[in-house]
C-alpha cells in the first residue's frame, strides 16, 4: 500500500481528533458543497473534495467520519443559514399569515435555490438508520419549531382555529412545499402562482 494510502486508512481507523481550524473546516465545507452539487452523493468522492479544498485525503477524515458524515454537516449548515435568515425576517412581520407566507416563500425559494440539498436529505440523510437523534435531525427539528411557533401565536391572537392539529398543519405545510420544489417548475413566476395557490388552500384549512 502506497504512503497515501496508509494515511488515509489510519485516518479512518482512528478517532477522529478535534479540529479547532475552522477555515480549513469551511473550505472543506465549501468544496464538499460544490462536489455534491455537481456530482450527486453517490458520483462524489472524498478524493476530489480534497483536491479541491488542497488538503490531503487523510485530512477529511479529521473532520468527518465518512462521506456521509460530510454531506451532513454540508446540509447542516445549510439549515443553520436557514434558521439564522428566518429570525429578521419573521420579526418584522405581523400577524399569522403574514409570518406564514413570508416563510413559506423564503422555504420555497431556497429549496428551489438548492434543489440538490432538498433532493440529498430526502434520498440520503433521512432514510438512514442513524438520521433520528442526529444532529441534522435536531436542526430540522428546530426549524420546522419555528413554523409551530407561529401557528401557536395564531392561536394565542384567534387567527388559527385553536382545535387544529398543529402537528399535521406543520407536516402539510413542508411537504407540500418541498413536493413543489423538487416536482415543479423553476420560472419564478409559475413558483409564485404556486405558492399563491398554495397558501390560500392552507389558510383557509387552518383559519378561524
Amino acid at each position: 500500500m502506497a504512503a497515501g494510502g496508509k494515511q488515509v486508512a489510519a485516518a479512518r481507523g482512528k478517532p477522529r481528533a478535534l479540529v479547532h481550524n475552522r477555515d480549513r473546516e469551511a473550505e472543506i465545507l465549501q468544496a464538499a458543497r460544490a462536489v455534491f452539487e455537481q456530482r450527486g452523493f453517490d458520483a462524489a468522492s472524498v478524493a476530489e473534495i480534497a483536491r479541491r479544498s488542497s488538503v490531503a485525503e487523510g485530512t477529511i477524515y479529521l473532520y468527518c467520519a465518512n462521506k456521509r458524515d460530510l454531506l451532513q454537516k454540508v446540509v447542516a449548515r445549510w439549515y443553520e443559514q436557514l434558521i439564522a435568515d428566518a429570525t429578521p425576517g419573521l420579526a418584522e412581520r405581523s400577524g399569522a399569515r403574514e409570518k406564514l407566507r413570508f416563510f413559506a416563500e423564503r422555504h420555497l425559494n431556497a429549496l428551489f435555490e438548492n434543489a440538490v440539498f432538498g433532493r440529498l436529505l430526502v434520498s440520503e440523510l433521512r432514510s438512514s438508520a442513524d438520521y433520528p437523534g442526529s444532529a441534522l435531525y435536531k436542526l430540522n427539528a428546530r426549524y420546522a419549531r419555528r413554523l409551530v411557533d407561529i401557528l401557536r401565536e395564531g392561536v394565542a391572537a384567534g387567527e388559527v382555529q385553536p382545535e387544529a392539529r398543529l402537528d399535521v398543519a406543520r407536516d402539510l405545510f413542508f411537504g407540500a412545499l418541498e413536493h413543489m420544489a423538487l416536482s415543479g417548475a423553476s420560472e419564478a413566476s409559475k413558483r409564485a402562482g404556486a405558492l399563491e395557490a398554495f397558501m390560500g388552500l392552507f389558510w383557509r384549512g387552518i383559519a378561524r
